[in-house]
């Protein structure tokens, strides 16, 4: 069972912040960089350490949330639970995820629909197949 740390903070991150995201990144071994001017968003732990990030990357007509990750030592935790809990202030239906296929009932519990391939519209269906030709086990969910 999931537990919640309630010592755990989230906040959004101002431009001047992003690097903070990208130092979790790199310390971790995770895919993910964001940039200036995208929704990220974090969760601290209980000494103030980022210790999860994600981010919303804008396109011309869509919305791709990427970079969920958190620290090895806290998953498992209800840590991706907090972080996504934020980002979901900014979804909408043109919000996408590909995540990989083990967390397809995480992020099912969260309000996204598995779509297929053949009903990606041009650059969704685009990004998701350059992706899927890096060798991820990945599948292609919309919010709703």
């Amino acid at each position: 069972m999931a537990k919640t740390q309630p010592s755990n903070s989230v906040q959004w991150l101002a431009d001047i912040e992003i690097p903070l995201a990208n130092k979790f990144y790199r310390m971790y071994g995770f895919r993910g960089k964001a940039k200036r001017h995208e929704d990220c968003g974090i969760v601290r732990g209980e000494r103030g350490e980022v210790i999860a990030c994600g981010y919303l990357r804008r396109y011309e007509s869509f919305k791709l949330l990427a970079g969920v990750a958190v620290a090895p030592d806290h998953q498992g935790q209800g840590v991706a639970r907090q972080l996504l809990t934020l980002l979901a202030e900014r979804f909408d239906s043109d919000t996408y995820t590909f995540p990989y296929d083990h967390l397809e009932p995480f992020y099912s519990s969260l309000g996204f629909e598995r779509v297929e391939l053949n009903e990606l519209s041009g650059p969704v269906g685009d990004l998701f197949c350059s992706y899927v030709k890096q060798g991820r086990s990945i599948l292609a969910m919309v919010y709703r």
